[in-house]
């Protein structure tokens, strides 16, 4: 399998982005490769621990971007 681009949050806050090559939604825990550190040593991570797993195309993100607190509210 190839090495898929990921951003991890865990429930305390703490934000991984990294590389995985074994995540699959119906195991407990997957291997991640820190972005900042490509040839260390994985990181085992729990999927209990975490908030939320984001599948990117790349780490940089999108600078013009501002949440919204309110979902309804019309974006200007």
């Amino acid at each position: 399998m190839e090495k898929v681009k990921v951003v991890v949050r865990y429930s305390c806050g703490r934000i991984i982005k990294g590389f995985t090559q074994d995540f699959f939604p119906a195991k407990k825990l997957f291997h991640l490769t820190p972005a900042d550190n490509p040839s260390g040593e994985q990181i085992e991570v729990s999927i209990t621990d975490l908030k939320a797993i984001f599948i990117v195309l790349d780490f940089a993100g999108h600078p013009l971007y501002k949440e919204r607190k309110n979902p309804f509210e019309i974006a200007a």
